[in-house]
């Protein structure tokens, strides 16, 4: 093996970097010598200076570079090399021009007045007191995020979750982790068992405590991930146990321990105890105690009958209720809180705005509100009005850690309105409700709209249904379908899924379809080939906006990661006149279809079109990489054809492909064309609702490619998972 060598250079040029793993192909300048290096090195810039440990090797095609092994950087001294660094855009608010300014003024002390004395560079025209703190502040950041990121590097921590680190604990993540690695269970996307493995290499004993206490919280945390807000004493164990490879008495201890400490909660159950992490059980304690507030208190007066009201919207509206809307209108008028349900198809959009109009003409202010943006949107849309979503209507902040939601709307500073309307009830999590109904006035009325048999919440608990099944909140259920729907095969077909019967396909001149294909080559290749040039030629649809693929599963044959590759293939091939840059293992290109994955309310978007501007981007939107721009490190994404976002390499984490997108992903969408693969996956993957959710998100086509038999199988399966959960409970013995 080549000897171990310590080399130090500038870095001249980056070639490629990996924001994900930090693996860089990178020129240095090492005494006038320029070497290629080649290694995780993660977030150099042009200008930097770096110390390298590592060995010569020779590459087959590109020849002798340098395989570096441990990187360390060190600040330049020189006046050029400042200057470089300074230039590279490293430090936030420093472009090229203030570099040179900056270098001029203070030659090879530049980065120390930066750092130690910034109330200096206020000398510089241009350059405010406030900037200058911004200046040094950045810096210092900096250079405490790259100790982080080194410190973890050797536990296999990719750069973007050691960033994520420091953006939980702050200059102080080091010495937290060293006194406890477990600490880092708390930051998102990290984990018990890389925690664990950190640990285990620092020589922690597998017995202690700390160890069993933080399994026991990584299982229940899994766990609500999955929907569930609690588990049974004896499962809880159990997995835990499993995970810890540990006997289940001392894990047992531990969950004693921490019940006496508050860190977990329990209430009785069916079969011994049920046990919570606090947050859920306060949240379900939360809603069925305010819910039957809601209930119980004497709301504002209409100032008008139940029956003339009705009469009244009608005629403005121009539209005929039936009589179970007009039903649905008067459970309204006469509770707090109220529910109404319904398939595709039965009118709730009619019975939504009937209600706006009735409550608008008694002078009561309304608001409406969706769980997600693109919902929000088509809430809006549908009514005429402006929907927010949960989390805008809440005014969400974060806390001085940057990591913790906060709602400016809560119970010292509720909201104005008198009514509440919400959309897709089904997809609120019992933490997202909790806060809403927290930032309620008292007298407010609470409307809750949405289909009971779609998918539940990604996140925690199973709201909808719970609060249906208590029996404490009245419930229209809208089931007639009307005319013009009627005459869709798509709501036919929903609804024939949805009562476990198979859908009518291939009918002619109809808009529900089924193409039989047996293998996964096949499928893959069709739907390719039906979203790139059948549709957009039968029906001028376009495969970036009208046109979406929606799948069961994510890892599967024909899940969305393999469509993904597939379709920007087929849709996107890369070209040399298209910027690409790689994010793990995603290659993102210029005209890219992709999706928002997370609601991120500050980041500022414009309009290319005139001088608009806003902030906030949220979880489901989906838009085209616009442009991408390696030099400046960002790209940007066209959203809606109106709201044109920046995202700097660093932020690429919140994108994914969405050529191909889950179901899960897909709810509270509209799309014109839906195009669903029928293959085997995993069991739990298998099931009607999932089926009867991803066709109700097409409007005017549904494509169903693959194997009728599959498509059988998910009819006839409505087992759905069991969620854990304690809401229904809880409310019947508030009310009780």
């Amino acid at each position: 093996m080549a000897e171990l060598l310590v080399i130090e250079g500038i870095v001249q040029e980056i070639i490629f970097q990996n924001i994900a793993n930090g693996y860089t192909v990178c020129d240095i300048d090492v005494e006038g010598v320029f070497i290629t290096v080649v290694g995780i090195m993660p977030g150099i810039a042009p200008g930097e200076g770096v110390r390298l440990t590592g060995r010569w090797t020779t590459h087959a095609e590109y020849g002798e570079q340098f395989k570096a092994e441990l990187c360390e950087k060190i600040l330049p001294t020189g006046e050029l090399q400042i200057l470089q660094y300074l230039s590279s855009g490293i430090i936030k608010g420093i472009g090229p021009a203030t570099a040179q300014k900056i270098v001029e003024k203070f030659g090879t002390e530049s980065l120390e007045v930066i750092r130690d004395a910034p109330d200096r560079l206020s000398q510089i025209k241009g350059i405010s007191r406030k900037k200058a703190e911004e200046m040094q502040i950045s810096m210092l950041e900096k250079q405490a995020v790259q100790s982080v990121v080194m410190y973890l590097q050797p536990y296999g921590v990719t750069p973007n979750f050691a960033v994520r680190v420091f953006r939980k604990f702050g200059p102080s993540s080091v010495q937290m982790i060293e006194q406890n690695p477990y600490v880092l269970c708390e930051v998102d996307g990290i984990g018990f068992k890389t925690a664990d493995k950190i640990a285990m290499q620092m020589g922690m004993d597998p017995t202690s405590v700390e160890r069993l206490k933080s399994g026991v919280k990584y299982v229940l945390t899994e766990y609500a991930a999955n929907g569930h807000t609690f588990l049974p004493e004896e499962i809880l164990v159990r997995y835990s146990a499993e995970i810890l490879t540990a006997d289940p008495v001392p894990v047992q201890n531990a969950v004693t321990g921490m019940l006496l400490e508050g860190a977990l909660i329990q209430e009785a159950g069916q079969e011994g105890r049920n046990i919570y992490l606090p947050a859920f059980f306060h949240a379900e304690m939360g809603v069925a105690r305010r819910l039957y507030t809601i209930m119980n208190t004497k709301q504002t007066s209409l100032g008008v009958s139940t029956e003339a009201a009705v009469n009244v919207a009608q005629h403005r509206t121009g539209i005929t209720l039936s009589e179970r809307q007009k039903e649905a209108c008067y459970m309204v008028m006469q509770n707090g809180a109220s529910v109404i349900t319904g398939g595709p198809g039965t009118g709730k959009t009619t019975v939504i705005n009937a209600i706006i109009e009735i409550m608008t003409a008694a002078d009561a202010a309304v608001t409406l509100c969706a769980p997600t943006g693109r919902a929000a949107k088509r809430m809006a849309e549908t009514c005429g009005m402006e929907a927010k979503t949960i989390h805008r209507l809440l005014e969400l902040n974060f806390s001085g850690d940057g990591d913790r939601q906060v709602f400016g709307r809560n119970e010292e500073c509720p909201l104005d309105e008198d009514v509440v309307i919400v959309d897709e009830m089904s997809m609120v999590d019992v933490l997202l409700m909790y806060a809403l109904l927290k930032a309620m006035k008292p007298g407010a009325r609470l409307i809750m709209v949405g289909d009971a048999d779609q998918l539940t919440s990604v996140g925690a608990g199973d709201v909808l249904r719970d609060i249906m099944q208590s029996g404490a909140v009245p419930v229209c259920r809208l089931t007639d379908i009307y005319r013009q729907a009627a005459e869709s095969m798509i709501v036919v077909g929903a609804h024939k899924i949805n009562a476990g019967e198979v859908p009518e396909v291939n009918r002619k001149d109809k808009d529900f379809f089924l193409m039989h294909r047996e293998d996964a080559e096949g499928i893959v290749n069709t739907i390719c080939d039906v979203c790139a040039a059948r549709l957009p030629k039968a029906y001028g649809f376009s495969p970036m906006t009208q046109i979406q693929v929606i799948c069961p599963s994510r890892k599967s044959p024909l899940g969305v990661n393999a469509l993904n590759k597939a379709l920007q293939a087929r849709l996107n091939p890369p070209r040399s006149d298209k910027p690409e840059k790689t994010v793990g293992e995603m290659v993102l290109r210029e005209g890219d279809k992709v999706m928002q994955v997370r609601n991120n309310y500050d980041i500022m978007w414009r309009n290319p079109d005139s001088d608009g501007e806003g902030s906030g981007v949220f979880n489901g939107d989906v838009g085209i990489i616009h442009t991408i721009s390696p030099k400046g490190r960002f790209l940007e994404v066209l959203y809606d054809e109106e709201r044109l976002v920046r995202y700097d390499f660093n932020q690429l984490e919140d994108l994914e492909m969405a050529y191909a997108v889950t179901v899960h992903k897909s709810q509270g969408s509209e799309f014109d064309a839906v195009i669903i693969p029928m293959f085997p996956c995993a069991p739990q993957l298998m099931c009607r609702n999932l089926l009867y959710t991803a066709v109700t998100r097409a409007k005017k086509l549904v494509v169903l490619v693959g194997r009728e038999g599959v498509m059988h199988t998910m009819i006839e399966n409505n087992r759905e998972q069991q969620r854990y959960s304690g809401l229904a409970g809880k409310i019947r013995g508030m009310m009780g």
